[in-house]
């Protein structure tokens, strides 16, 4: 560095963020389904404290009720409740404070904006009401004033009058523009629950309700197939502290009691899914963020149709884990997602290479993996890091033995119909026969019932 001689005083330039650029900078990229994530994720954590172990009923008797109308939103528990002291030290702090005394040990909250954020996104005005052991307090919320007094970044509380309940009750008003009209959607309100089934399964499944208006959200209840011809493929092992299971084969049909409005779509179940401390981060992928195109594998397309892998990432500790502050997408750079992706690529290797044989006899595939018995995706990962592997089991099939007659269809449409269809099928890169495939498939499935 230049050699400067400085003078005797340093002076101060002001480097203070303002509220305002603040508020706007965290809520800029999440989106509304994030911000609530971040809700039910403060309520289930406030749940595991009260738990201890996560044995198959642990969320018995908790439940988080969710209301969206066009002027306000309310999540409202009974899950523990904020205590006061978290409430002064931690909880509407802006970040994490190092060493945080009462961490949830492999919670699902972890950078401390969470709460905040979301009130900031949905609204200007927000009520926080907790009943927790030690006391009963409100926070009164009026974020447009907050803003303004540029030097106090603190919240104030009043006490209430006591609760025999112990939970949280967030009430947020004076909606931000278009996220009443976005709680009135019924699209909207279809797409959080069907959001809500799919990444929260594993909590829905040890007893946790959750309800978004007068809708109880199901569980998809992942699981697999099994049978004397399939059976998954699991690979356990510890990394740093991490317990880390690798799963794959092929998806179990999803349960009769789920409303056709929660359902996913055809190949909406398909492809890797990524799971920290039981939250589903990332889901039934099939794009270069898992292994599909990555260094030089293979892009999925619809002869893939069937497979699913799932790797839970399980810790204590939850800043060990692959995930980002919205939780649902993954660091995909990180060491431990990489080693991870090494096994997930074994696997997936493996159905590959039996779909390319499935082609020549796909009737006689179809009859092997069919009458198969469900296996609990979650019954298949230890609670504590256990190294063991079992191979991925599929029918055998010879290649190059006759098939029944085939038929080649050809048609035309247009381009941007097409590129319509692949973005809906959440893989841009397939082919136009794939897409061809897609279609035909679905018209079976769906008029037909094959």
């Amino acid at each position: 560095m230049e050699n400067i001689n400085k003078k005797s005083d340093s002076k101060i330039i002001n480097a203070d963020p303002t509220k305002d650029f603040f508020v706007n900078m965290i809520t800029r990229d999440i989106a509304l389904l994030d911000c609530i994530f971040d809700l039910l994720d403060n309520a289930i954590d406030g749940a595991r404290r009260k738990i201890d172990s996560l044995s198959e009923n642990a969320f018995d008797g908790y439940s988080i009720e969710l209301t969206l109308a066009r002027d306000k939103f309310i999540i409202n528990d009974n899950c523990g409740g904020i205590t006061l002291s978290d409430a002064i030290k931690y909880a509407f702090h802006f970040g994490r404070r190092p060493q945080r005394e009462n961490d949830v040990k492999g919670g699902i909250g972890l950078y401390g904006i969470g709460m905040k954020r979301a009130i900031f996104k949905i609204g200007r005005s927000a009520d926080i009401i907790s009943h927790a052991d030690d006391a009963s307090f409100v926070v009164s919320v009026d974020v447009d004033q907050w803003i303004q007094n540029e030097k106090n970044w603190d919240f104030s509380y009043n006490d209430i009058e006591r609760s025999e309940s112990r939970g949280t009750k967030i009430s947020i008003e004076k909606l931000n523009t278009g996220i009443g009209d976005s709680f009135a959607d019924t699209a909207f309100k279809n797409e959080l629950i069907k959001a809500i089934a799919r990444d929260y399964t594993f909590f829905i499944d040890k007893g946790l309700k959750i309800k978004v208006d007068d809708t109880t959200v199901a569980s998809y209840k992942y699981a697999l197939k099994e049978n004397e011809s399939v059976a998954p493929g699991v690979i356990s092992y510890e990394d740093d502290g991490v317990s880390v299971t690798v799963i794959a084969g092929l998806i179990e049909d999803l349960p009769d009691d789920i409303p056709d409005e929660a359902r996913p779509g055809l190949v909406d179940r398909f492809g890797w899914y990524v799971i920290c401390n039981d939250r589903v981060v990332l889901a039934a992928d099939k794009s270069d963020k898992t292994v599909w195109g990555d260094d030089d594998f293979q892009v999925w397309h619809l002869q893939y149709t069937g497979f699913a892998g799932f790797v839970f990432f399980r810790s204590d500790d939850q800043s060990k884990l692959p995930w980002t502050t919205t939780k649902r997408d993954l660091e995909s750079t990180n060491p431990l997602y990489q080693r991870a992706l090494v096994k997930m690529k074994e696997l997936t290797e493996d159905f590959i290479k039996y779909t390319n044989r499935r082609k020549t006899e796909l009737d006689n595939a179809k009859r092997m993996e069919s009458g198969t018995a469900r296996v609990d995706v979650y019954s298949l990962t230890p609670i504590k890091g256990i190294i063991s592997e079992r191979p991925l089991k599929l029918p055998t099939i010879t290649s190059g033995t006759s098939g029944p007659p085939l038929v080649t269809i050809s048609f035309k449409r247009k381009k941007s119909e097409v590129e319509e269809i692949k973005k809906n099928a959440g893989n841009p890169l397939m082919s136009a026969k794939d897409v061809g495939h897609l279609t035909f498939d679905y018209y079976r499935e769906m008029e037909l019932g094959k």
